[in-house]
C-alpha cells in the first residue's frame, strides 16, 4: 500500500478532507517527475486532527509555520508536507478539484488552475532554492496541456498570483515566431 493511499485511507476513517499538491499534483496534470515527499492542502480547521492522524501513522512534526507543517516519515514511507489553507479557501480549491489516480489510491486533486495559481504563488513567496523547480513545473504544465500563454485566463493567473518576470519567461519560451 502507498503512502497516498495509507494517509487516504485513514483520512477517510476520521472524516478529514485534503487535497493532492506539489509534484503529485503536477504528474496527475500531465506532466511526469520525480518527488521525494507528499504534499497535501487541508484546511486551517483541520490542522489539529491531521497532526494527531499523522503522528498515529508514526509520521513526526519536523517544522511548522502559520501555512504549513512539515512531517518526518516512518521507515519506507514519503515525508509528508501539510499546507493549511483558510477553509473558505479550501472549499473554493475542493469544488474544482478532481479525481486522480495514483497506482493503489485516488485521490482529490486541485486543478489545473488551481495548481498553476498555486506554483506561481510559491515562485513569488516560496524559499529560494525551490525556485527553479516550480518555474519548471509551470513550463511543463503549460507545455503537456497545450496552454496559450497569451489568453487572458493565463496572464491574470501568474500576474495574479506570480511575478511578471514570471509571465516575460513564459512569451520568451512559448512565445509566437
Amino acid at each position: 500500500m502507498s503512502t497516498l493511499s495509507r494517509i487516504g485511507q485513514a483520512a477517510a476513517e476520521r472524516g478529514l478532507p485534503f487535497l493532492v499538491v506539489g509534484g503529485y499534483a503536477v504528474m496527475a496534470h500531465g506532466f511526469s517527475r520525480t518527488t521525494l515527499d507528499l504534499d497535501l492542502l487541508i484546511s486551517r480547521g483541520s490542522r489539529v486532527a491531521w497532526t494527531d492522524l499523522l503522528a498515529a501513522l508514526g509520521y513526526k512534526l519536523w517544522q511548522e509555520s502559520s501555512a504549513f507543517s512539515q512531517f518526518t516519515a516512518p521507515p519506507s514511507e514519503l515525508p509528508v508536507d501539510l499546507m493549511v489553507v483558510a477553509d473558505d479557501s479550501f472549499a473554493k480549491l475542493a469544488a474544482d478539484a478532481r479525481d486522480a489516480h495514483y497506482g493503489d489510491a485516488v485521490s482529490k486533486v486541485v486543478s489545473l488552475w488551481h495548481l498553476l495559481a498555486l506554483k506561481c504563488h510559491a515562485i513569488k513567496h516560496g524559499h529560494p532554492g525551490r525556485v527553479e523547480k516550480d518555474v519548471d513545473d509551470v513550463l511543463r504544465l503549460i507545455e503537456v496541456n497545450h496552454l496559450d500563454v497569451y489568453s487572458d485566463k493565463l496572464r491574470e493567473t501568474v500576474l495574479t498570483h506570480g511575478i511578471p518576470e514570471l509571465y516575460d519567461k513564459l512569451q520568451r519560451t512559448f512565445g509566437k515566431s
